[in-house]
């Protein structure tokens, strides 16, 4: 008897091991992303997308994301370091300063290693990219219930800082 209930609970301790090295090997969080997609989401409420379309926006965006925090994550790069950047960001920009230098300030604030600033430059890409492919997939209805900076978000640059109309 004792043999038995002891063989059950090494047998309950190796599934509830590997069921936990599972969720590590996942990034140990259901959806590291959910935050962004979820501020990303936020965004398009104005557009009033139907169903299907949010559904099949917000599945797109979720793929980039994920990919995007994983890389984010594998580097090195942390929630504080991006709250610093958007933190330094807001502050050059009430002080004035213009955009190149507000990103400038921005930049330094996150204290990145060259490979992590090649990192963050590659998921900055990326999300732009999803960005632009997701502005395609709206009307011109929709897109124009957008604020405007939110509309130049979803445009494709036609040029050195330009976007498309």
């Amino acid at each position: 008897m004792k043999k038995s209930v002891v063989s059950l609970l090494v047998a309950a301790a190796i599934l509830f091991q590997s069921g936990s090295l599972t969720a590590q090997e996942k990034g140990g969080k259901k959806a590291p992303s959910a935050a962004m997609v979820t501020q990303f989401m936020k965004q398009l409420e104005k557009a009033e997308l139907p169903e299907e379309m949010s559904s099949k926006v917000k599945e797109t965006f979720t793929k980039v994301a994920t990919e995007v925090k994983t890389k984010r994550m594998e580097s090195g790069i942390t929630g504080d370091m991006i709250k610093k950047r958007d933190d330094a960001m807001k502050t050059a920009k009430e002080e004035g300063k213009n955009q190149k230098e507000a990103q400038a300030a921005a930049d330094a604030a996150m204290g990145l290693t060259a490979e992590q600033t090649t990192v963050y430059k590659e998921t900055v890409a990326m999300l732009a990219k999803v960005r632009v492919e997701i502005g395609k997939m709206m009307t011109p209805e929709q897109m124009a219930k957008l604020p405007e900076q939110a509309q130049a978000a979803f445009k494709e640059k036609t040029g050195k800082g330009k976007k498309a109309s």
